[in-house]
Formats: C-alpha cells, sequence, structure tokens
C-alpha cells in the first residue's frame, strides 16, 4: 500500500507557489528516473514470470492438491503478487513519466481511483495471505490442532481478499481529480481541503497501515514460525527407531525455513518504505530534503518483495524445482511433437524417439521429486 499520491500540505500536491515541486522526491534527475523505470520493469518482468511459474507448477500437481490444501494459499499468494508487480509498476512509470498529471472526466476519475486502489489492494492481499500460511504451519506444527482443511483454506482465501478491500476502501475517497489554475487534471491524495486536519488524518492512516499491515503481521509470523522451530526441535531430539521421523524433521525444517524466509524478506523491503512515510507524515520539512532518489528507491524495495517471493519457493524446494523442471520438459516435448515441419506432425520416428525419452525424464524428475506431503507437512 505503500504508493506516492499527494502530500501533507493543503494543495496535496507538493508545490511551490511558482507551480514548482519543493521536495527532491517530486523533482527527480533523468538519471534517477530512468534507473527507478528499469527497476520496476525488472520487477514487472520477474513479477510476472516467477508467480506464472509457481502457479503452473503448483496446478501440475493435481494430486498435491487435493491432499494437501497449503498449495491453495501459494496460488492465492502468486496471484496477488502478480496483481502486485503489475499495478504498481505501471502505476510508478506513469508517476516518474508524467507526474500526477492525469485525464480528465469520468473516466479519469474513476482510473485514479483504481489505480492506486488495486496497488494497495493486491499488496494487502498478499500480506494476509502470508500471515494465514504462518497460520496453516503453526496448525500443522501443533500435536492437537490440524491444519486448514480444503474447506477451510478456501473461507480463508475468502476472508483475505474481502478484508484486503475494506483495508483499502479508504482510497476510493481520498484519491481524486483536482484541476489547477492552468487547467490540467492531476490525480492527487486528499482527506480534507483543510491543511491541519487533511495532515492529520494522513498521519493517522500511515499509523493504522504501520500497525495493520507491518508491525502486527510481523510479530505474528515470528510467534508462530518461533514456536514451530522450538516444536521442531525438541520433536529432532526424541529418539526414534527408523530414519522415517529424521526424514520428517528435516522435511519441516526445510519448509520452515523457506517461509521464514519470505517473512525476513518481507521486513526487509517494506521496513525502509513505512519509516519513509511514517517521516512524510510527522515531519514533512525532513522528508522533502531527502535526494529522490531514496524514497524512490524505497517504493522499488517494497514492491520487489512481490517479485522475489516467488524464486523463494523454487530456491528452497526441490519438490517445486523438480516439478518444474518436468513441466519444462513436457512443454518442449509437445512443442516438438507439434511442429510443422515434415507434415503435422515432423519427422514422426525422431520425434516419437525424442517424446519418449522426454517422458521418461519427466517420470524420473517426478521419481526423484519429493512428494507434497514431504514439502509441506
Amino acid at each position: 500500500i505503500m504508493i506516492m499520491g499527494g502530500t501533507n500540505n493543503s494543495s496535496a500536491a507538493n508545490v511551490s507557489t511558482h507551480g514548482e515541486p519543493k521536495c527532491a522526491f517530486e523533482n527527480p534527475s533523468s538519471t534517477t528516473t530512468s534507473l527507478v523505470i528499469i527497476g520496476f520493469v525488472v520487477i514487472l518482468s520477474s513479477s510476472l514470470v516467477g508467480n506464472s511459474l509457481l502457479i503452473r507448477v503448483v496446478l501440475s500437481d493435481k494430486e498435491a492438491r487435493k491432499k494437501f490444501p497449503f498449495n491453495f494459499l501459494i496460488i492465492n499468494m502468486a496471484i496477488a503478487d502478480i496483481m502486485n508487480g503489475s499495478s504498481a509498476s505501471l502505476v510508478f512509470i506513469l508517476f516518474l513519466t508524467i507526474g500526477r498529471l492525469w485525464v480528465s472526466g469520468i473516466f479519469g476519475e474513476i482510473i485514479c481511483k483504481l489505480s492506486y486502489f488495486s496497488v494497495g489492494f493486491s499488496v494487502a492481499a498478499s500480506i494476509l495471505t502470508v500471515v494465514v500460511m504462518g497460520l496453516d504451519r503453526f496448525m500443522a506444527a501443533h500435536a492437537t490442532i490440524r491444519p486448514l482443511t480444503k474447506t477451510g483454506v478456501k473461507r480463508a482465501m475468502a476472508v483475505i481478499w474481502v478484508l484486503a478491500g475494506l483495508l483499502c476502501i479508504p482510497y476510493f475517497y481520498i484519491y481524486r481529480l483536482e484541476q489547477r489554475p492552468d487547467g490540467r487534471h492531476y490525480c492527487i491524495r486528499k482527506w480534507s481541503e483543510d491543511a491541519e486536519e487533511n495532515l492529520k488524518s494522513l498521519a493517522i492512516e500511515e499509523m493504522i497501515k504501520f500497525i495493520a499491515l507491518y508491525a502486527c503481521p510481523l510479530i505474528f509470523m515470528v510467534f508462530c514460525y518461533a514456536i514451530i522451530t522450538c516444536r521442531i526441535r525438541r520433536r529432532s531430539k526424541l529418539p526414534v527407531g527408523t530414519n522415517t521421523r529424521s526424514k520428517i524433521v528435516q522435511q519441516n525444517q526445510r519448509v520452515v525455513g523457506m517461509i521464514i524466509a519470505i517473512v525476513v524478506i518481507f521486513a526487509v523491503c517494506w521496513f525502509p518504505v513505512h519509516v519513509n512515510h511514517l517521516l512524510r507524515s510527522f515531519d514533512e520539512e525532513t522528508y522533502c530534503r531527502l535526494p529522490a532518489f531514496l524514497p524512490l528507491s524505497f517504493f522499488w524495495l517494497a514492491h520487489a518483495n512481490c517479485a522475489i517471493n516467488p524464486w523463494i519457493w523454487f530456491m528452497f524446494s526441490r519438490h517445486f524445482r523438480s516439478l518444474l523442471k518436468a513441466a519444462t520438459i513436457q512443454s518442449i516435448s509437445r512443442w516438438t511433437a507439434e511442429s510443422p515441419k515434415g507434415g503435422r506432425y515432423g519427422h514422426m520416428p525422431l520425434t516419437a524417439k525424442r517424446a519418449s525419452r522426454k517422458q521418461i525424464e519427466i517420470q524420473e524428475a517426478n521419481n526423484q521429486a519429493m512428494t507434497a506431503e514431504q514439502v509441506l507437512l
């Protein structure tokens, strides 16, 4: 939800009486603009590719989806991250190229509100999904509590999106079009026409977002994974007659490590921009003296989180890597079989041999891959 869109003065556009931006953030150099635009293009590309591959991999494992509803949460997070990467990149690239200049009329008013709402909505959904993941893993690690069932996960996903929408409903009020003396229209953020009231409202808004979408989720996730880690270590010390329990402990450690990595990266990515927004709300003078590259890099780092998440899953999960490899081999095999060269199916004998070899490789990859039960429980 950390996006631009107005400041604390009465004009809500942070401009001086001469019409020039009074904050460095409002007037970045061409070098800074180019670097940040390139950075957001990277976020957009990485988010689309990484999260699409993650969804493709999880959907390909039909048996795991039936047995382990946790996989639906992974898909939910990937969808939210795709929305975040796409909407945030477009909003920031527009801001860096044309500022807050906007199209006029009812269409411009609607797009102004929806553009910023979509960014905040997707960020909130992604964060809430990670929180539910932590809750589900906590329940799975507890001896007397069952993890979420398929029905429970679906209900949790519905609650996630509804709650994310409710948290961002104020965006439809505070983002609006304002016509300047030059006749142009600008998409700005403003709670009130009164300068002091607007300042107080913005400060309250930032504090609520910091508590609801950073501090509380982070504290809750740290609490859950601290308890899970203690339980896993305690179980690893229990004497066992076979290697089964040892393997289960190792698998649990791998999963916990994977989701802890997501939590840590979330904390690192979002902390600077929260500090930046709180500084803007409570000490605008200091904020306006910051070099333009600094707050812009904070924005970039925050939204880079959605592009990093999917690669964490591939990095930590041998099962997902194996599924990705199998899906890639299958796609190549299908493309080769449908090649138009040499007739409808190409060179049949050679293609058949290739397809056969690919199928064997797919089977071997699946056999070597850890099952969803080993990965997710």
